[in-house]
């Protein structure tokens, strides 16, 4: 074979590397903000526990019909209610189990899932963030109206990606009283590098960095405005963060960065030792709920009080 020859081979195969680069980065967006890839069945019910509660319909803030459980406080009446939000290709089911024991604490329990995940309606396209920050303003509206005596107070829970949407919601808007986000990412861009290079081992250049470009095109907005890096400056409310030291989809020093840039005075972080991602509830067992509720029941005291 001439230099030439192999000149022209070498051309060829870099557009055929290339030409299949875009064609799986491509893919792999469709994996990402496909709602039917994400749902999975809610096994994990009120009734597991034994608590009281009902099953709501209400709408996105874009008018996607979504469902949720609203359990009231087993311990009494209360006009606190805890919102939750689950993470990616999760359902609302997967954060009762690990949070299910505030309603003794003195708290209303609103559970809901986002758009394309557990019971909720598809809207044919999800994201990792972004969209779901209008099923948390839906949540908030829904709960505010219909149960105006019991959300006097409302307070964030969120994890994973549902931290992302809890901590973007608290930062705009102003009657939210605490946010707790655990095993949250830095950032939409950081998040997706991680886990396409830990979960599947695809390097961030080229497949990554074009399946980012794609997500973006297909959003029409760039996701990372809506990340917690972009917003928890603003808040001035108790914020709580957990995160696991084995976390392989964020890490301490992301967690670090995101508590030093949050502007509240009542701010704290909490590693647990051994957790990996959104697993710091079965690893810390016990002081987990312990935490939660100290958090909460702080955040909750009059002013006065504490």
């Amino acid at each position: 074979m001439t230099a030439q020859e192999i000149i022209i081979w070498t051309i060829l195969c870099l557009i055929a590397l290339f030409v299949l680069s875009v064609y799986l980065s491509y893919k792999k967006r469709d994996a990402i903000l496909n709602p039917p890839n994400r749902r999975s069945p809610v096994t994990t019910t009120p009734e597991n526990f034994h608590l009281a509660y009902e099953t709501v319909f209400f709408n996105s803030s874009d008018g996607i019909e979504l469902n949720g459980w609203f359990i009231p406080c087993s311990s009494g009446e209360s006009s606190k209610t805890i919102i939750f939000c689950h993470g990616w290709a999760s359902n609302k089911g997967e954060l009762l189990k690990d949070t299910h024991f505030l309603a003794e604490k003195g708290f209303n329990l609103f559970y809901f899932d986002f758009r394309g995940c557990g019971e909720s309606k598809d809207a044919g396209i999800s994201s990792v963030g972004y969209l779901e920050t209008r099923d948390l303003d839906g949540a908030f509206k829904f709960i505010t109206s219909a149960r105006p005596q019991q959300a006097r107070e409302v307070y964030l829970y969120g994890c994973s990606m549902g931290g992302s949407v809890a901590v973007y919601h608290a930062a705009h808007n102003s009657e939210i009283k605490a946010v707790l986000a655990e095993s949250t990412f830095f950032s939409f861009d950081s998040v997706i590098r991680r886990w396409s290079w830990k979960r599947l081992k695809v390097p961030y250049f080229p497949l990554a960095a074009m399946t980012i470009f794609f997500v973006k095109r297909k959003l029409k907005v760039d996701p990372n405005l809506y990340s917690p890096a972009a917003n928890i400056g603003k808040i001035s409310v108790p914020l709580f963060l957990i995160n696991g030291d084995n976390d392989d989809l964020v890490s301490i020093q992301e967690a670090q960065k995101l508590i030093e840039l949050c502007a509240s005075p009542a701010k704290d972080l909490w590693i647990v030792k051994g957790a990996s991602h959104a697993k710091c509830p079965e690893t810390a067992g016990i002081h987990f709920a312990e935490k939660v509720t100290e958090f909460y029941c702080s955040a909750a005291q009059p002013a006065a009080a504490k």
